[in-house]
């Protein structure tokens, strides 16, 4: 062993340049939150002004606030919590470039990331997700069997047999048709126009609690010793396998409805084509994004396979993988609770229950999604300073 190689590894840990990196990120993030927190604050007034128009009086979906608080206990906590954001952006703003933030200003950060959770989380997030991320899934999936046909041609026939096999199961078995698929999507479209402007408040508190997650990770990380991410580094690959198999339960509950045997859905008798269609779409975004997670601690999730264009042999950017893993944690940690809540209760089967949360594992796969991704990003970070 040389004596720069120890050097090397020091890098890390020296706070110097992983600091002026931080205190770049860090200002644009705190006035996005500084943004959201004045824009929840004004709205908040505006919702205790006039009840009627206030999401708190008739939700869509039920948020903890909806279902703990009052709808005007609810306006005022979401006021309280937006003006609390308000006041902590602008600290954080006011604050000197070199002087790093405080381990409590990232802890004050995290509280409201929970606070705002707590006020619009809810099982609208995750379902919009869900329906959106699975159809992506469904197009990226079929342009990626089609630019391998032709760059790697025979990964491409593998694939494309896997396809074939799948859509001759899914059509002459179960009994998929186009009009099942059309109305699938004109059903996930009409819901969202229908819902829009529900969906749209939700969105807000959803992307106002995940700035504040951000902002926190971003402060505790600067301010914090790295004893963490040290962990998390060693120990990325056990973590990362832990956090695939969030989503493989429901892959492989909506996998069975390309069998006689269908199971967490309605019998196979009563599997209408757009039911079916829904099913295998959201199913297919499951395996997804199972895969995807798994490319986090795979060769194609540090270097962009050969065969894609234009990007083939380029490192992966850590942002790519992150921001949307974060965010995709981020919507699966807010949706946990209320799912809890509304599946766990004095009038439902306790057997029920816990198949729900088992098939649907969001308590755990948003949690354990977010560690794979943080020791993805440290991972990262330290190969390109080493």
């Amino acid at each position: 062993m040389t004596t720069a190689e120890p050097a090397a590894r020091a890098v890390p840990n020296q706070p110097g340049a992983p600091r002026r990196r931080v205190s770049e990120r860090f200002r644009p993030l705190v006035f996005t939150a500084l943004v959201a927190s004045a824009i929840v604050t004004g709205l908040s007034i505006v919702w205790l002004a006039d009840p009627s128009l206030s999401p708190f009086t008739h939700p869509a979906t039920p948020s903890l606030a909806t279902l703990m608080l009052d709808p005007t206990a609810a306006a005022l906590f979401s006021l309280a919590t937006g003006g609390a954001g308000v006041a902590l952006a602008a600290g954080l703003a006011s604050r000197r470039t070199s002087r790093p933030p405080s381990i409590a200003a990232g802890v004050a950060a995290g509280g409201l990331a929970l606070a705002l959770a707590f006020t619009f989380g809810s099982m609208s997030g995750i379902a919009i997700t869900g329906y959106l991320f699975g159809a992506a899934a469904v197009v990226a999936g079929l342009v990626a069997i089609a630019v391998a046909i032709v760059r790697a041609p025979r990964l491409g026939v593998v694939l494309l047999a896997g396809l074939l096999l799948l859509s001759a199961a899914a059509v002459l078995w179960a009994g998929l048709t186009l009009e099942g698929l059309t109305g699938f999507a004109v059903g996930v479209a009409g819901a969202l126009a229908a819902g829009l402007p529900g969906f749209a408040v939700v969105g807000l508190g959803l992307a106002s609690a995940l700035v504040w997650a951000a902002t926190a990770i971003v402060t505790l990380r600067s301010a914090g010793s790295g004893r963490l991410a040290s962990w998390l580094v060693r120990h990325r690959t056990a973590i990362t396998i832990l956090a695939a198999l969030g989503p493989v339960p429901y892959a492989l509950a909506r996998a069975t409805w390309l069998t006689p045997w269908p199971l967490f859905g309605p019998s196979g008798a009563h599997l209408e084509p757009a039911t079916l269609a829904t099913g295998l779409v959201i199913g297919a975004g499951g395996a997804a994004a199972s895969l995807l997670t798994l490319g986090l601690i795979l060769p194609w999730g540090r270097v962009f396979p050969r065969w894609i264009p234009r990007v083939g042999g380029r490192p992966v950017p850590v942002a790519l993988a992150a921001v949307p893993g974060f965010i995709a944690s981020g919507i699966l940690c807010i949706a946990a609770v209320p799912m809890l809540l509304t599946t766990v209760g004095p009038a439902d089967a306790p057997a029920d229950a816990l198949l729900v949360n088992l098939v649907l594992p969001f308590w755990y796969w948003g949690p354990m999604l977010g560690l794979a991704v943080a020791a993805y990003v440290e991972w990262r970070t330290r190969g390109r300073q080493q």
